[in-house]
C-alpha cells in the first residue's frame, strides 16, 4: 500500500470529510489530510482480505515501534510521526488506535456492554478526534473532550451503517445489553428477516446514543467560530445526517449502503452554518461526557 496511491486520499476514501475540508484553513489542511491518510492505512491492514491476520499483526507491531522510536520506513506512517512531533501528539494516541484496529483482528468481535462499544469507540475514531484538536492547535480538556465524543458519535453512525459488512466479516458491535435478539451465528442472522428486522430497531437505539454525543460535541464546536467552527460543523452534520437518514428508514440498512448525496450535502452545510452561528439551543449530557472521562482515566489518558 503506497503513500502516493490516490485512494488513500480524503477526495476518494472519504467524500464528506472531504467536502467539509474544503473550508479547512491552508496551514492545516495538509496536515490533517496526512493524519487521515495514516489512519486510512491502518484501518486498511484490520481489514484487507488479501493478508492474513498474522501478517496484519505483525504490519501494526512494526509500526507502534515505529511510532515509539518516531522513525519509519513507511510514507504513510513517516508523514505521521512528522505531524505527531510537530504538534506534540502523545504516542499513547496513534498506540491506543491500532489498539482498536488489532482489537478487530482478533476472531471474532461479539461486544458485551455499552461500555466496551465506547471504549472501541474511542480508540478508532475519538483518538482522531483527539488528533484533529492538537493539530489545531486546541490544548484545553474541555475542547479535546469535544473533539473525542465528535469521533464517538462518527463511529457509532459507522457502525449503524456498516452492521451488514460487518456481519459478513463476523463482527457484532451493536452491545449485547442493547440487542433484542440472542442469535450471533452471522449466516443465520443474515438469512433471517425477523432478526433483521430487530436488529434494524437496536440500530435506532444506537443512533439515539450517537445524538447524545453530536450534542456534546456540539457545546464544544460552537467555541470555533472562526478559524475552525465552519468545516467541523459541516463534517458533523453531514456525518448527523446520515443516521437520521437510517432513522427514517427505520432502520433498514439492509438494501443499499445509506449516504448523503451532493445537493443533501451543500442543503446540510448551510444548515450547520446556521446551527453554528445563529443557533441557542446547546443541549450537553453531562453523565455521558462524564462516562468518557471515566474511560480515559482508565485508559490513563493524558491531555497535555
Amino acid at each position: 500500500m503506497k503513500i502516493n496511491d490516490k485512494n488513500l486520499t480524503l477526495k476518494y476514501r472519504a467524500k464528506t470529510f472531504y467536502f467539509a475540508s474544503v473550508f479547512l484553513p491552508r496551514k492545516v489542511k495538509k496536515d490533517i489530510e496526512n493524519l487521515y491518510i495514516f489512519c486510512r492505512y491502518l484501518d486498511d491492514l484490520g481489514d484487507d482480505l488479501n493478508l492474513s491476520k498474522v501478517e496484519s499483526f505483525k504490519k501494526l507491531r512494526i509500526i507502534k515501534n515505529q511510532i515509539k522510536k518516531k522513525k519509519s520506513t513507511f510514507p504513510a506512517v513517516r508523514n505521521f510521526i512528522n505531524i505527531m512531533i510537530k504538534h506534540k501528539i502523545n504516542k499513547s494516541i496513534p498506540i491506543e488506535l491500532i489498539k482498536g484496529i488489532e482489537y478487530d483482528l482478533r476472531g471474532r468481535v461479539d461486544v458485551k456492554t455499552s461500555e466496551q462499544l465506547i471504549k472501541y469507540c474511542y480508540q478508532v475514531a475519538g483518538t482522531v478526534g483527539f488528533m484533529f484538536c492538537k493539530i489545531i492547535n486546541l490544548s484545553d480538556q474541555k475542547m479535546i473532550l469535544g473533539g473525542i465524543q465528535l469521533g464517538i458519535a462518527m463511529q457509532l453512525t459507522n457502525i449503524s451503517r456498516d452492521v451488514a459488512e460487518d456481519l459478513k466479516m463476523d463482527r457484532i458491535y451493536i452491545p449485547k445489553s442493547m440487542r433484542s435478539f440472542r442469535e450471533n451465528d452471522k449466516e443465520k442472522i443474515l438469512s433471517n428477516k425477523s432478526i433483521k428486522i430487530r436488529i434494524s430497531n437496536d440500530l435506532l437505539v444506537l443512533l439515539k446514543l450517537a445524538d447524545l454525543f453530536y450534542e456534546n460535541a456540539w457545546s464544544s464546536v460552537y467555541i470555533l467560530k472562526k478559524k475552525y467552527g465552519i468545516p467541523i460543523s459541516i463534517a458533523a452534520e453531514l456525518y448527523r445526517r446520515i443516521g437520521k437518514k437510517i432513522v427514517f428508514k427505520k432502520g433498514n440498512i439492509w438494501r443499499e449502503r445509506i449516504y448523503v448525496n451532493f445537493f443533501e450535502k451543500v442543503l446540510f452545510s448551510f444548515k450547520a452554518i446556521y446551527k453554528l452561528y445563529f443557533s441557542k439551543n446547546v443541549s450537553f449530557k453531562k453523565k455521558v461526557e462524564s462516562k468518557v472521562i471515566l474511560m480515559l482515566k482508565k485508559l490513563n489518558v493524558k491531555f497535555n
